[in-house]
């Protein structure tokens, strides 16, 4: 169901018209008679009114419209209705709803409402407007360049060593280009093309985790239109699989099962139905009918399928699976039986039905939401691991419930910390109580980027990496989850752990430096050090992670009329700072990132204008990581201002002009770096079209 229907405060608009923002935002990334259709034009009128917004005439790039619908999607939010979102990204109401539900969680990131938007078309200017429409066009060709790197070209200017890494231990990650819909359905060579595969091996890469849905991989009884496919999407994993393993690769599948169905879809399935929420039910986990299917799925699977590497599990998440799934069950059976029990069943069905396929496949049970988060007692994880077959490999969240303070604030983590090495107390408990009981342990940890800034590839903070590597090798880890769906670059980040995992104790930093930078390591480790020192005083919390702007950072509209909204996860932030600065009092929040931005602003002074190609690349990500934390910074004071527009009116100006030279160097990086900017669940978190529309607006507040 597509998300509900609001009247709300729109974006800024600082064109004269709405239609002149669908232009804007979208020529040439959807094709020319598509926009004449949408506005009820004629494409020479899109072509000439482009122009004098300030584009240059240029083809269409079909790539977003096949890898970055996300971006489109996110940036006609605000400005079509379904209908019009629908035409402009080519396909039907039913493909969109199966968009915003399943690519991570779409309609959650844009707010789980769809602002009401009237039916945009074309109407000439008038005179007034196209006087106005000049001025800004000066503007827009004042900034807009050709790309050196075009979008979607990710690896034009990196260097590769040329050698495959062996090292001991597994390293998985989410593929760096990897769909988080259903990638299953494509062809495996767009997402996991040749050039990056080789570039995993380089850096020890051995395993690469994609999201799947059982119900879609083999027979669903319950409801067969929804696995009607399933015969392509096992033919795709197989032709994958089978392309990895010449590079050392190991193909692993994400599952979150068994899934709910639409109460009206059970049927004769009826007495199945366990807990219910918002019009869905779970199959009931105590029914052997359910177990019986989770069992053949599963067993059918891989008995069909050859060479998977492995099933990653999350048995308490987001999703509605077992009837335990999250506390307080409503399920009258399920409702007395400990929610470990539920949990570990889940993992023990699927390791049965791998050893009885005759599969080597590993199964890994990750352990988030086994936690005080999802009001579990330390006794009931503990208890929960003794119930879990030995055969079974455990994953923990390396800082989960890691005790911090910032600007004298105490909080604890939930997970995607770089900034604060774990592992915690509860980890180490676990991963030893799972060894002992037997069990192979994984770490899983965040090493590229994480929420806290994920618009880069890599943050360069190697010594935080190493700090936390080495707190791992005390409690006996040698194997890793590296990433979730953001930090899948075969970066030099992803090298140091395999390196450190051949190497052990005789591992040592300052030569890994030498041979990752050559001649410049001295001034990349000196550099470096000053990213970590500023790196910790990140002011960290799961709502700065989730709702701050530094996630779309310059992209980010600021509100100039009084928005109540709420910001929402990764995406909009609107003005709702009291949101993303908790726990923090504003003034702690600011006061934090000004330590962070000064110590990571000498450390990108130091790197300016190198001419090695890894350092410069390494400068580069610093500074799109750095305009982004200060776009959180501004934004913040910004909002808190705007409290008292009158009072704070000059203040406000001269921060707008500041977010104004952000902006535009934010978009030199850009032109610079197809990389800058994109997240595989997200995809381009921005165009050059808004990072200039940005500087126009930062114009008309000043």
């Amino acid at each position: 169901m597509l998300p509900k229907l609001i009247n709300t405060a729109m974006q800024p608009n600082i064109f004269p018209c709405d239609w002149q923002a669908v232009i804007f935002r979208n020529y040439a990334f959807v094709p020319t008679k598509t926009l004449a259709a949408l506005l009820a034009c004629d494409e020479e009128t899109v072509e000439r009114e482009a122009s004098r917004l300030g584009l240059q005439a240029m083809p269409c790039d079909d790539n977003w419209s096949k890898r970055g619908y996300i971006t489109l999607i996110r940036n006609n939010w605000f400005l079509l209705p379904y209908e019009q979102i629908c035409q402009l990204i080519d396909v039907n109401e039913s493909r969109l709803d199966f968009i915003l539900q399943n690519d991570d969680f779409l309609s959650v990131k844009l707010g789980n409402f769809k602002p009401y938007c009237e039916k945009v078309t074309y109407s000439p200017l008038t005179e007034a407007q196209i006087a106005e429409t000049e001025k800004l066009s000066k503007t827009v060709k004042s900034y807009a360049r050709p790309y050196e790197a075009a979008p979607f070209d990710f690896f034009k200017n990196q260097e590769g060593k040329g050698e495959l890494v062996c090292a001991n231990g597994v390293r998985i990650v989410h593929g760096y280009l990897s769909p988080c819909g259903d990638a299953l359905m494509e062809d495996g060579e767009t997402y996991m093309p040749d050039e990056l595969l080789e570039k995993y091996a380089e850096q020890g890469v051995n395993g690469v985790w994609l999201h799947g849905t059982l119900a879609t991989l083999s027979p669903y009884p319950f409801d067969e239109t929804v696995s009607v496919d399933y015969p392509t999407r096992r033919k795709n994993l197989q032709t994958l699989i089978n392309r990895c393993a010449k590079y050392g690769v190991k193909i692993y599948l994400y599952f979150n099962e068994p899934r709910a169905l639409p109460e009206n879809k059970f049927g004769k399935y009826a007495h199945l139905i366990g807990r219910k929420e918002n019009g869905y039910a779970s199959l009931c986990f105590e029914k052997e009918e359910t177990r019986a299917y989770l069992y053949n799925a599963v067993k059918d699977l891989l008995c069909n399928v050859q060479g998977l590497g492995g099933i990653i599990t999350i048995t308490m998440s987001e999703n509605l699976t077992h009837c335990n799934y999250r506390p307080d069950t409503n399920c009258p059976i399920c409702k007395n039986i400990p929610p470990e029990k539920s949990a570990a069943a889940v993992n023990n069905v699927i390791q049965k039905a791998i050893r009885d396929s005759g599969s080597k496949a590993e199964l890994l049970a990750n352990l988030w939401g086994w936690s005080p988060f999802m009001e579990w007692t330390e006794e009931q994880t503990l208890r929960g691991v003794e119930m879990l077959d030995k055969e079974i490999s455990v994953i923990c969240v390396s800082e989960y419930d890691l005790a911090i303070e910032k600007g004298g604030v105490k909080s604890k983590i939930i997970d995607y910390s770089i900034s604060n090495p774990g592992p915690s107390e509860i980890t180490k408990k676990t991963l030893r109580k799972a060894a002992e009981n037997g069990h192979k342990i994984y770490a899983k940890i965040q090493t590229n980027n994480s929420w806290e800034c994920s618009a880069v590839p890599y943050l360069p903070v190697f010594d935080l990496l190493y700090e936390h590597l080495k707190n791992l090798t005390e409690i006996g880890v040698k194997n890793y989850m590296l990433t979730w769906t953001l930090g899948g670059y075969p970066s030099p980040m992803l090298g140091m752990v395999a390196d450190y995992s051949q190497k052990g104790e005789t591992f040592k930093l300052d030569e890994w430096y030498e041979r990752v930078y050559g001649a410049e390591h001295t001034l990349v480790k000196e550099a470096v050090g000053h990213f970590c020192k500023g790196f910790v005083e990140y002011p960290f919390s799961i709502d700065s992670l989730y709702f701050s702007p530094k996630t779309l950072g310059c992209a980010n509209l600021w509100p100039i009329e009084k928005q109540n909204l709420r910001s929402t996860m990764v995406c909009y932030a609107y003005e709702d700072y009291e949101n993303w600065t908790n726990p923090y009092p504003v003034e702690i929040y600011l006061s934090q990132y000004e330590k962070l931005l000064k110590e990571w602003g000498i450390g990108c002074s130091l790197l300016a204008n190198n001419k090695s190609k890894a350092v410069a690349e390494l400068a580069l990500f610093a500074k799109a990581a750095y305009s982004h934390f200060q776009s959180d910074y501004l934004q913040t004071k910004y909002a808190y201002l705007k409290e008292n527009k009158e009072r704070n009116g000059e203040e406000i100006k001269a921060i707008a002009g500041q977010e104004k030279e952000n902006t535009a160097e934010l978009l030199s990086l850009l032109y610079q770096n197809a990389c800058v900017g994109f997240e595989a669940s997200n995809h381009y978190y921005y165009t050059d079209r808004n990072l200039i529309e940005k500087i126009l607006l930062m114009d008309k507040l000043r």
